[in-house]
């Protein structure tokens, strides 16, 4: 009872994070926000882990879009899904904001594709599952995709310092993928 009252806890602490960040700042003020921050040139490193990030932060999206159009998912964790939505692409419109400040390409989806990303097999698993099945198989799914991006921030933040900018990114995935990763394999056991 202790780990669903905490699974609870943490999902409203995330809602109400996201309604915070979607009623914060003007677009123009994140772009000098991120161009401030980045003091240091990028290096290649730092650019293949941004633009990698925003591919795969695209899919987390696109995940969970598709779990929330199957209406009638539980609410905690159609409160995840929307809440990944929403703070991934504020993640991936800064992160191509700050590429494109440091004249590189944005991330497309090729960029991510051998690094912790899922199936097009999986993808469709997810696709295919009708309303009932649905939000199990969003959660295990999630998981395993946000190990992957919790293992591409931690090979960065282990490697040479680097921008600012994309450090902080790095350290931000690890935290908030490991606290969603934990609401949601809480709500996974029965």
């Amino acid at each position: 009872m202790t780990v669903r009252r905490l699974a609870a806890a943490l999902v409203l602490a995330l809602a109400a994070v996201t309604v915070v960040l979607l009623r914060t700042g003007d677009r123009d003020v994140e772009k000098q926000q991120v161009a401030s921050e980045s003091v240091a040139a990028p290096s290649g490193t730092d650019v293949h882990y941004a633009q990698m990030m925003v591919a795969h932060h695209e899919q987390a999206v696109r995940m969970s879009r598709t779990l929330i159009a199957k209406g009638d998912v539980p609410e905690r964790i159609r409160l995840i899904a929307e809440f990944i939505v929403h703070d991934q692409q504020r993640e991936i419109d800064q992160t191509n904001d700050w590429l494109t400040a440091w004249n590189q390409p944005a991330g497309t989806p090729e960029a991510g594709s051998a690094h912790g990303m899922l199936t097009q097999a999986q993808l469709d698993e997810l696709d295919r599952a009708d309303a009932r099945t649905a939000a199990p198989v969003f959660l295990r799914l999630m998981i395993e995709h946000h190990r992957g991006a919790i293992t591409m921030s931690r090979s960065l933040l282990d490697g040479p310092g680097g921008n600012a900018y994309i450090h902080s990114l790095a350290k931000h995935v690890v935290n908030e993928q490991t606290a969603e990763n934990d609401a949601m394999t809480a709500l996974l056991k029965p």
